[in-house]
C-alpha cells in the first residue's frame, strides 16, 4: 500500500517537474552548451513578441544580432528589423540547460527513499522539493525574460548580440548566414 502511495506521489511529482519548467524556443541543438558559451561566434537566441495591425500579436525568433536606440535586430532565414515600440515580450536565451539531468536525479533521489522504510514519509519530500526547485531552476537560468522590455532590459542582453557593439559600419547586415545546427550531436 505504501509503494503505491509513493508511486503515485511520484508521478505526480514528476508533471509538477516538467510543468514548472521553462519552454525552449530555440531550434533543437542550436543554443551551445554552458562551457561553450565564451567561444561561441554567434548571438542568443531571442523571441520576440510585437503589435502588429488591430491589436493583433506576432512572435519571430532568431539570433540576436544588435539592437539600436529604435529598433532590434534578428536573424533567422531572413532579417528581421523590429522596432522596440512595438515589443510586448521578449526572452533571450544563452545556453542549453540541463534539466533532464536534474530530472534525472531527482526521479532516481525519489525512488531510493524507498528503502529508507518509515523514514520515508520525510526523505521523499525533501528529494521532491529540492528536486522540483534545483530542475525548475536550471530551466530558467542564463534565460532573460520581459514584458514591455525598455531600454534597461536592452542593456542588459545587448552583451549577448553577435554584435554587442552595434552594426559595423563596413558590414551589409542582408548578407549576415545564419547559425548551422550540427544535426549528428
Amino acid at each position: 500500500m505504501l509503494i503505491h502511495k509513493t508511486l503515485n506521489i511520484f508521478l505526480c511529482s514528476s508533471i509538477i517537474i516538467i510543468g514548472g519548467c521553462a519552454h525552449s524556443y530555440a531550434p533543437k541543438r542550436w543554443l551551445p552548451d554552458t562551457q561553450q558559451i565564451q567561444t561561441e561566434a554567434f548571438g542568443g537566441w531571442l523571441t520576440i513578441e510585437y503589435k502588429i495591425q488591430n491589436k493583433k500579436t506576432e512572435k519571430v525568433g532568431g539570433e540576436y544580432i544588435t539592437s539600436d536606440s529604435t529598433n532590434v535586430y534578428i536573424l533567422y532565414d531572413s532579417l528581421f528589423i523590429i522596432p522596440k515600440e512595438k515589443i510586448t515580450r521578449a526572452i533571450l536565451e544563452i545556453d542549453n540547460k540541463n534539466i533532464s539531468s536534474y530530472a534525472g536525479w531527482t526521479a532516481l533521489g525519489s525512488i531510493s527513499t524507498l528503502s529508507h522504510g518509515k523514514f520515508l514519509i520525510f526523505t521523499f519530500p525533501i528529494w521532491i522539493i529540492t528536486g522540483v526547485s534545483a530542475t525548475s531552476g536550471e530551466s530558467y537560468r542564463d534565460r532573460y525574460e520581459d514584458d514591455n522590455p525598455t531600454d534597461i532590459y536592452w542593456n542588459k542582453i545587448i552583451k549577448f548580440a553577435r554584435f554587442p557593439q552595434g552594426i559595423p559600419e563596413n558590414i551589409n547586415l542582408n548578407i549576415l548566414r545564419r547559425k548551422e545546427i550540427n544535426e549528428k550531436k
